[in-house]
């Protein structure tokens, strides 16, 4: 009996198939599947500290968060974390930064294929840029900047196709997007140079009516304001937001948001950070980093690339895409430069996204010459080997950067936190920090999962106050409450002014008490500026082979210009210096010197190991005080007193 014939493939299917699946469109989709996956496969599980934390709550409440607002991805992700039962709130926003960051990715494949015609390019820059740590850390953890790379991505795509079809549809798309993306973050408008760029040699050749122009940009102009309409939202729930006012007690309450109309234009305009711009010296050292953090996201062979693609540009006389990639990369690289925050890095998305272009451009352009080459012209094998090669790029960036990047068990925050809650700390206690990042995981599990809600936790700079500038003047603010105090973490500026006992959950109690006076009264003065009080043994009586702590007090005469070291030496009858303290700056970096005020009687610390062999008696206690950075001193080494050294 004969084998039943195997039918043949049809060719004609097969090749429809392949067109099928190597349509952009499809190829669009498919990028956003796999890069969906992986973002999800390595997102953070729950509630993180900083912006991200601040987001997680303010969201699924639709409240406020810090200037400039973003009214659109507090109302898109409050309404993502209410209707996708996935996890805790707190995760689901870290998803929808994942889904933001991979149609991020999808647009920006369109990008690159409208550019370059070329679908291997294409996919590999896509991939390349999905895959670079910046990109991929801010598609983990709830942020803002995965939904404004998406904007930035469709904006460029409406942009070019306008320029190779001058359509009213792609004007209005254009419009529509320009508005919605402002009405999320303002970094938008740092655009407009790049796509002026984009579209002036393409204005120049149209002939356009003077008065149908005008009534166009009108029309246009409108379309693109009317998505600002959502920062109406920031007046409409600033009264709803729980956490506009901390309410202490009545004399003391912390405003943080204003409920007027001169509060809710200090968020929309972003007040609070305008004292953040400027030209210095941290400009030029972020300037100089520029280069290495482009060159850690992409590698040498993709920064080649993107050389080879700029010049490519201006081979195929492509000018305009050329001014607008370069603007592009130069505005926002110029104004990480000036703007001077902590997560600066993330502002760099952007010139990432340009440089990925550039890419793009310049894998195509090598594979052109590889497919002109007469000795390669009719195999197809070496230009597989060479976008093999290439796709390397995104592959190292997978392999070497997943263990950094994968947050999925990264659960730390909640775990501290709710250590903390679930001790004993008294009711309607006050909790402190000096780094606000590390406070926002607190509001998410009060007003999220209403854990201890009658705790309330502040940090300095809560509102842009003088009063609450530093740890040590808030405690001064918060003290008046008669709240029991706590600091979530050791805070050497707070012992200037207060005790500070630890407690069994990790935390330290703050006595606001006064200073007790000094055991040994001193009235010795450094450089006709700093008097000293006294001080006193802490720890008992001083004996050989101990380590005491001895607190010094201290009263300003004159305001202190430096944030001086302090030095405390002990030295016998005939000058020899037989202990010395730590040398410190005291307070820190929260409350150095030049932070003192002149009405204010501070105590140091100062830990001084005494030899087992040292003999009994009495031993001159000495301070100095210098600049560390050029050994300036504040008057000279200074008697303030003497130790009795006993058995």
């Amino acid at each position: 009996m004969s084998k039943p014939r195997r039918r043949a493939r049809n060719p004609v299917v097969l090749e429809e198939m392949g067109q099928i699946f190597s349509s952009p469109i499809v190829l669009f989709f498919l990028g956003i599947l796999v890069t969906f996956l992986l973002y999800w496969r390595t997102t953070a599980p729950s509630v993180l500290p900083g912006d991200s934390g601040e987001l997680q709550f303010a969201a699924w409440g639709f409240w406020l968060v810090h200037p400039t607002g973003y009214p659109l991805y507090l109302l898109l992700g409050g309404l993502w974390q209410h209707l996708f039962p996935f996890g805790d709130p707190a995760y689901r926003l870290n998803l929808f930064s994942a889904v933001s960051s991979a149609f991020a990715v999808g647009v920006a494949f369109l990008v690159f294929w409208n550019i370059t015609r070329a679908r291997g390019a294409a996919i590999i820059a896509a991939l390349t840029f999905a895959a670079s740590p910046l990109v991929w850390s801010q598609a983990t953890r709830a942020e803002v900047y995965a939904l404004n790379t998406f904007f930035i991505a469709l904006l460029t795509l409406w942009g070019l196709k306008w320029v190779a079809h001058p359509q009213p549809r792609y004007t209005v798309a254009f419009a529509l997007t320009f508005g919605l993306s402002l009405a999320h973050h303002r970094m938008t408008l740092l655009l407009v140079p790049a796509f002026a760029a984009l579209f002036v040699q393409r204005l120049l050749g149209m002939k356009i009516n003077f008065a149908s122009l005008l009534k166009r940009a009108a029309l246009y102009g409108i379309l693109a304001a009317l998505p600002l309409l959502f920062y109406l939202y920031i007046p409409l729930r600033a009264g709803a937001t729980p956490y506009a006012t901390f309410d202490l007690s009545p004399a003391t309450p912390i405003v943080v948001f204003e409920n007027s109309p001169r509060g809710w234009l200090s968020v929309i305009l972003g007040q609070g950070f305008q004292g953040a711009l400027g030209l210095d010296a941290g400009t030029l050292a972020t300037l100089r980093d520029a280069p290495n953090l482009i060159l850690a996201q992409f590698d040498p062979i993709g920064i080649v690339s993107a050389l080879v693609g700029f010049g490519a540009l201006f081979r195929q006389r492509r000018f305009s895409l050329a001014a607008f990639m370069l603007f592009g990369f130069l505005t926002f690289v110029l104004f990480a430069g000036a703007y001077h925050i902590g997560d600066i890095a993330d502002y760099y998305t952007p010139a990432l996204f340009f440089t990925s272009i550039s890419i793009a451009v310049g894998i195509a352009f090598v594979i052109q010459l590889l497919q002109e080459f007469p000795a390669t012209r009719n195999s197809t094998m070496p230009t597989i080997a060479l976008l093999a090669f290439f796709a390397l790029l995104p592959l190292q960036n997978v392999f070497n950067n997943i263990s950094v990047q994968d947050r999925s068990r990264h659960t730390e925050t909640r775990t501290q936190w709710e250590s903390w809650l679930n001790s004993d700390i008294p009711t309607d206690a006050i909790l402190l920090t000096n780094d606000r990042d590390e406070m926002t995981p607190l509001y998410y599990l009060q007003l999220v999962e209403h854990q201890r809600p009658d705790l309330i936790g502040l940090f300095p700079k809560i509102v842009p106050d003088a009063r609450y500038s530093n740890i040590v003047s808030l405690v001064t603010q918060v003290a008046p409450s008669n709240r029991p105090i706590y600091t979530i973490k050791p805070l050497p500026a707070l012992t200037l002014h207060y005790s500070l006992d630890s407690a069994d959950n990790g935390l330290s109690r703050v006595d606001v008490t006064p200073l007790a006076p000094p055991q040994t009264p001193s009235n010795a003065v450094l450089g006709n500026a700093l008097r000293v009080i006294g001080y006193s043994i802490l720890n008992g009586s001083a004996s050989a082979g101990k380590t005491i702590t001895l607190g010094v007090q201290y009263k300003l005469l004159h305001r202190l210009k430096r944030d001086y070291t302090f030095s405390l030496q002990l030295f016998d009858a005939k000058d020899n210096k037989i202990a010395q303290g730590n040398d410190h700056i005291p307070g820190d970096k929260e409350y150095p010197p030049s932070k003192w005020q002149g009405d204010e009687i501070l105590q140091d610390h100062f830990e001084v190991a005494l030899d087992p062999n040292l003999p009994m008696g009495n031993y001159r206690v000495m301070l100095r005080v210098y600049d560390a950075a050029d050994r300036a001193e504040l008057g000279d080494l200074t008697e303030i007193g003497e130790i009795t050294i006993e058995e």
